[in-house]
């Protein structure tokens, strides 16, 4: 039911805060300067066999979950430590904004997803902290590598020049995958170990055994715990490497090893899907008065003054004439206070939530935004198709999307090579 909400625990990996850990606990693995506990490995196992189960997904055996769900903590721990050397924070106000989005995105209410939380056998806190540590890692990694991510406007006529020879370019597919990992300077040897690995699973995948089981049970990719689920993507979300290898399979194929800068993957196209790509957007032509009460006055005083001008055009007041005299938006004012057609986004949200909702040739009652106070009429809606330029801008994304995965996976992929990692339980390692 919820869009991600269940094995948003698993794929952080969530640690429980440290004040949880009991005294006595058994460290199962020293991460640099920080350890995690058994206390803290069984209950992410627990979470995830519940989860797994839920799906009705076939698990592995305990040690095998033991194994993965340990290789998660330890990922997410190093990024934690991290975080926390750069001083990145995440504050209440934040955090409660974003899990009103998450609320909001799965067509619930607050109250509706703290129930669908302890549903699924977690607390409410413990799942706040989920959240405000995936904020956390989300920030590092946008730090860490979302400098250099630009996507130039030839970049995105070329691939659109390709597209259309292509097809395929318009179309969704949904795979899965399962990773081998190699360290950032591999050895010839762990190169042959790390492919022979892969070819062994090939061939047990095609002997029967199940996609998903394996990828739980040998995948060290960012998806493993959902059984490799990568979901639809665009192909110009994939690497180009995969693109070359995805665009020749059937539903149900696999191909690889591939060897991509983290690994040798396995890919299995589970479905293809169709995508629309005629898209409206609604404009709007509106106008305003932008009204700043001094900052001597007292709010009941601001108040006033600007509820003062609302009634005076509810009364029959000319908007052009009253917002020539009274608008502090100068570049509006001389035209009436006339901001021309406007595209969803180019206003501050308040602004725009307010004029979606006014009928036409209807006066607002005062909005509050940063800019001051607003009094607003909207004189004409009408839809365009805008489908040209929004496939430009689903191209951008996909590009700087795939360009921020690879990046992320490099990253993460030095950051394991470079720090203090021993897992104490050699049963674990």
């Amino acid at each position: 039911m919820l869009k991600r909400i269940a094995l948003l625990m698993l794929l952080l990996s969530v640690l429980p805060v440290a004040e949880a850990a009991q005294p006595l606990d058994k460290v199962v693995a020293v991460v640099n300067e920080g350890v995690i506990t058994e206390s803290e490995l069984n209950t992410q196992v627990d979470i995830l066999r519940r989860q797994l189960e839920a799906k009705r997904m076939q698990l592995p055996s305990d040690k095998v979950l033991r194994k993965q769900v340990l290789q998660h903590l330890i990922d997410v721990d190093l990024e934690l430590q991290l975080a926390k050397q750069n001083d990145i924070t995440v504050d209440s106000t934040e955090l409660n904004d974003t899990i009103n989005k998450i609320a909001a995105a799965n067509n619930l209410s607050l109250t509706q997803l703290r129930e669908e939380i302890v549903k699924q056998g977690l607390t409410w806190q413990n799942y706040r902290e989920n959240i405000r540590k995936e904020m956390l890692i989300s920030r590092l990694q946008q730090k860490a590598v979302g400098k250099d991510l630009n996507v130039s406007a030839a970049q995105i006529e070329d691939y659109l020049k390709n597209a259309q020879q292509d097809d395929k370019s318009q179309l969704t597919y949904h795979l899965q995958n399962i990773v081998i990992p190699l360290p950032e300077e591999p050895t010839t040897e762990q190169v042959n170990k790390a492919r022979e690995k892969s070819i062994e699973l090939l061939g047990k995948i095609k002997s029967g055994e199940d996609f998903s089981q394996l990828a739980i049970a040998e995948s060290s990719g960012e998806f493993a715990l959902e059984g490799g689920d990568l979901g639809e993507r665009h192909l110009a979300e994939l690497p180009e490497i995969f693109v070359k290898e995805v665009v020749k399979m059937k539903p149900g194929q696999i191909s690889g090893p591939i060897r991509t800068g983290n690994g040798f993957q396995l890919i299995k196209l589970i479905a293809i899907g169709g995508a629309d790509q005629h898209h409206e957007v609604t404009k709007t032509h509106v106008r305003h008065i932008l009204l700043k009460p001094a900052p001597s006055m007292t709010a009941e005083e601001a108040n006033r003054q600007v509820n003062n001008l609302y009634q005076q055009l509810k009364s029959g007041k000319d908007f052009a004439v009253m917002a020539k005299q009274y608008s502090l938006d100068a570049a509006s004012a001389v035209k009436g206070g006339d901001l021309g057609w406007v595209n969803p986004g180019e206003l501050v949200p308040e602004f725009e939530k307010a004029m979606d909702a006014l009928p036409l040739n209807k006066v607002s009652k005062p909005v509050k935004t940063v800019f001051g106070w607003h009094l607003i009429e909207v004189l004409e809606r009408k839809k365009i198709d805008d489908s040209e330029s929004f496939k430009r801008q689903q191209v951008r994304q996909f590009l700087q999307q795939r360009k921020f995965t690879e990046a992320v996976q490099n990253w993460q992929q030095h950051l394991r090579s470079t720090a203090y990692i021993n897992i104490m339980d050699k049963d674990l390692a």
